[in-house]
């Protein structure tokens, strides 16, 4: 019920603010959403005499224009596509829903106007007269306010007209000129009623009233469209649609004593009750009660829901498949990475929308849908205006979504949704409530700075490669499951845009993982690429987490910085040389580890002058057997050993790299107790260190004669 009180706080400005027939009618049916179904009309003129019922049909319409290109086949002008451009502001004169859910085929639901969608499929059933009946007749039981009776006569007549035209689409489809959906309508124009005849047509753009065809029965007359009943007629289908599951005194949300129905409804999943797990024994069965067990809605919450409901689906737009796809890449684990990226199978398509709430009370509910109204164009165009303070969500949400620049304040809140949705059923995946626009606003603005700190430690490691990875760091959702995994996503995205903790350990530890897993796994021409890009990744999020401590959570601790360990480990002299914590140590036990491993690979054979390959002291005696790295391993076969292996191989090392060595040698023994209870962070640290330690120095020079990615 708390979903669905945010999608009535969602639709309720808008009505509020006096939506026009026109305006209502655009989101409460699916005539912009569906405009295939205009492509095939036909019409059943009605009147009804003091004597008899007259029928008439008109002749088959097609309320939009075709735009044919031409194929590509072996003969040019041999295949054709053919798309149709309807005209949807003159399909509102015949309104209409697709169910959500179930097959469309049948009759579902309850229906504001006898108008119904046909599909292909249908066309094959109305070409025969007993088809056309059972179509016409089923659907006319669950049409509301008829102005007449279809006797068994009346119903013959008719179905027999509609089908002397559906030959006319079946033709067009056979000649590939037309897809085969389409509407059939049966109007009764009379006074009060939502069709009527008038002497001229209305003209184009007339909020009033929309031409539906000239009249058969009368001739120089037109058959016209009231829009205003239309939707009145819509509005009473949905409250008995609505009814169907259950109805109570009053209303579950803002105690209106009044009758007020349960929020069922056929034309939107997430209203549309398909499955009855979560009810008790009480209120299930084969027509439930949903009204008792979720909650039930008077006139103005129910219509408040379903306009609320229409926005949120036009607003809902697709997670991008570069970040659908990593959901499902197993984080902790380099050789899964590499057998996930190069799988075929698709990933389900998850879709996200933004909603913007009132926070402040005395924000008045008119006030807020004038501005809604004129920022709805915003929201659906997903672009921002120029010299405009709108705000694109992408890079924080994942999904393109604009927030306008009128609600680009905290006098406002965000909730986002993720969602999976399916021909009948809706799988959510995550509610993130309360989100302040000035938190998304920081982000959003700091998130290219870490993607541009990724792409300076890629460079400084090595700037041969092309990087095709560089658009994904400036995704917040990308940086987030490549962090932590699919399976910790959207808890962590729900702390961050809520300023809330986030754990540091758990992305280490899956950092650590990832490169202890190529360093040992892959395949010599692939380590040294996958290493950077995992060191990059976990340089660039530790910045981001840096930031987030210090700006967004307004207290946390800093992290470290690579560019001052860096410097660290290089360039301070021995003798000043000290470590305060396990990143610094680790760093500087990577950085030294890198620089003693390029003199032992020329020492064992390497030259880049010959084309020779040396041995990788890593892998040949710290990693031996693809062991995965420990401190411990690097002290015992690393850092306490160098001595030993350049007097095996008749190394020269330099006096300045003996010394500090030694230095970060005895700083290990010193905290080897903090080693030990952060032994990620000394790994990760290890490793970037490692692969930063690219650019030789003075003292060393002699000795380092080889190209970093010949390693």
């Amino acid at each position: 019920m708390l979903f669905l009180e945010k999608l009535v706080v969602q639709g309720a400005p808008f009505l509020a603010c006096g939506m026009n027939a026109e305006e209502t009618l655009q989101q409460i049916t699916d005539v912009f959403s569906e405009g295939r179904f205009l492509e095939n009309i036909i019409v059943v003129e009605s009147i009804s005499t003091a004597d008899e019922l007259k029928f008439a049909i008109l002749p088959l319409m097609t309320w939009g224009t075709h735009e044919i290109q031409e194929g590509a086949g072996k003969k040019k002008g041999t295949k054709k596509k053919v798309n149709f451009l309807p005209d949807t502001a003159r399909g509102l004169a015949l309104p209409f829903v697709k169910p959500g859910s179930g097959n469309p085929l049948v009759p579902q639901g309850r229906y504001g106007v006898p108008v119904y969608p046909t599909y292909p499929k249908n066309f094959a059933v109305l070409s025969e007269l007993g088809g056309a009946v059972s179509f016409i007749g089923k659907r006319l039981e669950r049409t509301m306010n008829l102005p007449v009776r279809f006797d068994e006569s009346a119903l013959k007549e008719v179905a027999a007209l509609i089908a002397g035209l559906v030959g006319q689409v079946q033709s067009k489809v056979a000649a590939k000129e037309s897809q085969g959906y389409g509407l059939i309508a049966i109007v009764f124009p009379e006074a009060g009623g939502p069709y009527c005849y008038m002497d001229r047509a209305p003209v184009i753009g007339d909020g009033e009233y929309v031409l539906v065809g000239e009249s058969v029965l009368y001739p120089g007359k037109y058959i016209v469209a009231r829009l205003a009943l239309l939707e009145k007629s819509f509005w009473g289908s949905k409250m008995t649609e609505g009814k169907e599951r259950g109805w109570r005194d009053s209303c579950s949300l803002c105690g209106k004593n009044e009758e007020s129905v349960s929020p069922y409804c056929k034309a939107w999943n997430w209203l549309s009750y398909t499955w009855d797990c979560p009810l008790s024994e009480k209120y299930r069965g084969k027509e439930p009660d949903l009204a008792n067990a979720v909650g039930a809605l008077c006139q103005d919450c129910y219509s408040a829901l379903i306009i609320g409901a229409g926005i949120f689906d036009e607003l809902a737009a697709p997670l991008p498949y570069r970040l659908t796809k990593e959901l499902f890449v197993p984080v902790a684990s380099a050789g899964g990475r590499e057998a996930a990226k190069k799988s075929i199978s698709r990933p389900p398509n998850i879709l996200g929308c933004a909603m913007v709430l009132p926070f402040r009370k005395d924000i008045a509910t008119a006030d807020s849908g004038e501005m809604l109204k004129e920022a709805l164009s915003v929201f659906r165009s997903k672009n921002v205006r120029k010299n405009r303070n709108d705000r694109s969500l992408a890079a924080i949400t994942g999904f393109e979504a604009v927030l306008p620049d009128d609600f680009n304040t905290d006098d406002y809140r965000l909730t986002i949704v993720y969602h999976q949705k399916s021909q009948a059923d809706v799988q959510l995946r995550a509610i993130i409530e309360d989100v302040l626009p000035s938190t998304i606003n920081l982000l959003a603005d700091y998130i290219p700075v870490v993607a541009d700190e990724a792409a300076e430690i890629k460079k400084r490691i090595a700037a041969t490669e092309q990087d095709f990875t560089a658009e994904n760091y400036r995704s917040l959702v990308y940086l987030l499951i490549r962090a932590y995994g699919g399976g910790y996503l959207w808890h962590t995205l729900r702390s961050i845009l809520n300023r809330r903790p986030v754990s540091r350990e758990r992305f280490v530890k899956g950092a650590v993982l990832r490169l202890n897993g190529y360093a040992a796994a892959q395949a010599e021409d692939t380590a040294f690429w996958n290493l950077r890009e995992e060191v990059a990744f976990y340089l660039a999020f530790h910045k981001f987490l840096s930031f987030y401590n210090t700006i967004i959570k307004e207290g946390g601790s800093a992290v470290y910085d690579w560019r001052q360990m860096l410097d660290k480990a290089a360039k301070t002299p021995p003798e000043k040389l000290s470590f305060e914590n396990v990143e610094e140590l680790g760093f500087a036990a990577g950085f030294l580890t890198r620089r003693f491993s390029r003199w032992y690979w020329h020492n064992t054979g390497g030259s880049r002058e010959k084309g020779a390959k040396g041995k990788d002291f890593i892998k040949h005696r710290v990693m031996s057997f693809g062991s995965k790295l420990t401190p411990d391993m690097v002290w015992r076969k690393a850092l306490s050993r160098f001595q030993e292996y350049a007097v095996k191989l008749d190394m020269n090392l330099t006096e300045d790299f003996r010394r500090r060595a030694g230095v970060v040698e005895s700083e290990y023994r010193r905290l080897r107790e903090q080693v030990e209870r952060r032994r990620d962070e000394f790994v990760g640290s290890f490793w970037s260190g490692y692969m930063l330690a690219t650019e030789s120095t003075k003292d060393d020079a002699a000795n380092d004669n080889l190209d970093d990615k010949e390693e």
